[in-house]
């Protein structure tokens, strides 16, 4: 019956055209399809009456609901996917049926039907994979604990100034600024030196604590998790025959792992040798951030580089299949159709009445990204000005495990950062002055702090890199620059994200998406 029916079907569709104007032969063929169909129909109604109807719900071991899970008739191709609440219903052949449920990050389970109509399945997270443990946490002193949040203090304060200055999209590292700044400090003296500390909020600290705290973190940053590629490189590049003082230079070898460099920079390839050595430290993403020719008042470069990749944690990847254009809410309430990746899964997860946020773990959970939406009507510039003054270790402390259905765009935002603005905007404003008698004799004097950066995240992992360039010529001359069911995530608005390392809490990135970009 099956076969005829189709037969039929297919000759109608097939000669539509020519059959039209035989209205006999074509009107016989319509009246045979519908008795045939007929007879079709009553048979799968027939069928019908002997299938079992069987519902349920599906929940991880704490009772939460579990969207997404594939329902499916062991043996077959037929099934069904359980709702945001969780929930299926679908008809099996018989009592003899099997039921297997499948979810990513979580064991496959299987039962028989028998004589339910009701099926309700707990299903159990998967271990972490052989061979991944989770990172130990990072064993900092009282201290050291505590100039990381004053880092990270800091942090959001630049950014909030980087973010005026800048606008839309984006991209800064407080780490690779705060690296720079330390070997900066290092050569600082008098009046300066006063000026950092009190901006920098180090009075605590002694210039060996803070020396060793940057020795310490940045050793830890490189060993903590074997699954992600890291640099932090530090390096000092100073004009032929200028007098920098031994302590200086063998200060940033101890502490900061220093390279240095005595470079003739009236080379005209001088600026070419320093570019390829930032771009061989990020992997060629950051790779023209000094300008030739180098001019003749310049003495010093004090460069950070730092690079990132990390793959989000195998239970936490996205999949790619679920990518697909959705719309993206602009400030102005202005749409735009962007690459959406989406997953449903238990992450860590808080919210009160200024934010929202979510992490999502990389390779052996030491690394994060947090991304952070306002709550409510406010705006993003309303949180980056809030954020500052929030208390963001109490956030990041009362983030608990919660399903989440995240929805996340992919992009890629490269920036080109002149500083000199935002950290006076801090009240640093000395060190484009001078006093940096712990350098040399001669007077120098900042005359420019910029920073390139480049971040890249999509279904595998994301990808970042900064170099930070602190620039020092001789003074007088320097250029002067001015619920039950998954809370819902849905980042299709402007939004924050930032990348850290879990147990010390330390900061490497800070960014703004007000437009995703590929």
């Amino acid at each position: 019956m099956n076969c005829a029916y189709q037969f039929f079907l297919r000759i109608i569709i097939s000669n539509y055209n020519s059959m039209i104007n035989n209205r006999k032969l074509f009107t016989m063929l319509v009246v045979s399809y519908l008795l045939l169909a007929s007879g079709y129909v009553s048979g799968l109604q027939a069928q019908e009456a002997d299938v079992v109807r069987v519902s349920g719900t599906v929940s991880d071991e704490s009772g939460s609901p579990i969207p997404g899970v594939a329902v499916i008739i062991k043996g077959t191709n037929k099934g069904i996917v359980t709702d945001m609440n969780g929930a299926f219903s679908l008809n099996v052949p018989d009592e003899n049926a099997i039921l297997q449920f499948r979810f990513i990050g979580y064991a496959v389970q299987e039962t028989v039907v028998g004589m339910r109509q009701i099926i309700n399945v707990a299903m159990a997270e998967l271990e972490a994979p052989v061979g991944i443990e989770p990172a130990k946490p990072v064993n900092l002193t009282i201290n050291q604990r505590k100039k990381a949040e004053t880092d990270n203090s800091v942090a959001f304060k630049m950014f909030r100034e980087v973010s005026k200055q800048e606008g839309d999209n984006t991209f800064f590292s407080p780490f690779s600024l705060n690296m720079a700044l330390g070997m900066l400090y290092n050569g600082t003296s008098d009046k300066t030196r006063t000026e950092m500390v009190k901006v920098l909020g180090i009075a605590d600290f002694s210039e060996s604590e803070i020396n060793e705290y940057y020795q310490k973190i940045s050793q830890v940053l490189l060993e903590i998790d074997p699954i992600t590629d890291i640099t932090i490189a530090n390096s000092i590049w100073y004009r032929h025959n200028f007098p920098v003082k031994n302590t200086f230079i063998e200060t940033g070898k101890k502490y900061f792992d220093t390279e240095v460099q005595v470079l003739d920079f009236n080379n005209p390839n001088a600026a070419d040798v320093i570019n390829k050595w930032c771009a061989d430290k990020t992997k060629n993403r950051i790779n023209h951030i000094v300008a030739g020719p180098i001019p003749d008042n310049m003495m010093l470069y004090l460069i950070n580089a730092l690079y990132f990749k990390s793959k989000w944690q195998m239970e936490k990847k996205f999949d790619k299949e679920k990518t697909k254009l959705d719309d993206f809410n602009k400030t102005g309430n202005q749409k735009i159709k962007v690459q959406m990746m989406e997953q449903t899964s238990t992450l860590p997860y808080y919210a009160d009445q200024y934010l929202q946020c979510i992490e999502l773990p990389y390779g052996n959970q030491a690394f994060s990204m947090v991304a952070i939406l306002p709550s409510g009507n406010m705006k993003i510039n309303q949180l980056i000005e809030y954020l500052p003054d929030a208390d963001w270790q109490n956030i990041v402390n009362s983030m608990r495990q919660q399903r989440v259905w995240l929805k996340l765009p992919r992009f890629k935002i490269e920036c080109k950062l002149p500083l000199n603005q935002p950290v006076k905007n801090l009240g640093m404003n000395r060190i484009f002055n001078g006093d940096f008698a712990n350098i040399s004799d001669e007077s120098l004097a900042v005359s420019e702090i910029r920073q390139k950066t480049f971040v890249e995240v999509n279904e595998e992992g994301t990808e970042a890199a900064a170099v930070t360039v602190t620039a020092i010529v001789a003074f007088g001359t320097q250029k002067r620059g001015d619920p039950i069911e998954p809370v819902r995530f849905f980042a299709d608005r402007p939004f924050l994200f930032l990348i850290r390392e879990k147990s010390t809490g330390v900061i490497l990135f800070i960014g703004r998406i007000d437009e995703p970009r590929e």
